[in-house]
């Protein structure tokens, strides 16, 4: 199993948390997919959910959640990791 792989199996279903505000409680971050149509030097991006997925929806008219993560390294790591395939 390679170190990405490793930090998948800590990714958490969107059903483990709840909102809170305009985020999660607990808080979480996601890695979404955007529309490969869209202009942009990279087809992933991380940041907190939900906020960054609002974000990314507004900009480019659709993403879609890949992972969801309780740690922000791990979701760093992994949209790195995608963007880089």
């Amino acid at each position: 199993m390679t170190s990405i792989d490793h930090i998948i199996t800590r990714a958490i279903s969107p059903s483990s948390v709840r909102p809170n505000g305009r985020l999660t409680s607990p808080r979480s971050y996601g890695v979404y997919r955007i529309p490969t149509s869209a202009d942009s030097t990279s087809s992933f991006r991380f940041g907190n959910h939900p906020v960054r997925q609002q974000e990314l929806e507004r900009e480019f008219g659709s993403c879609e959640l890949e992972y969801l993560f309780a740690e922000r390294t791990d979701a760093k790591a992994v949209a790195q990791h995608q963007a880089g395939k």
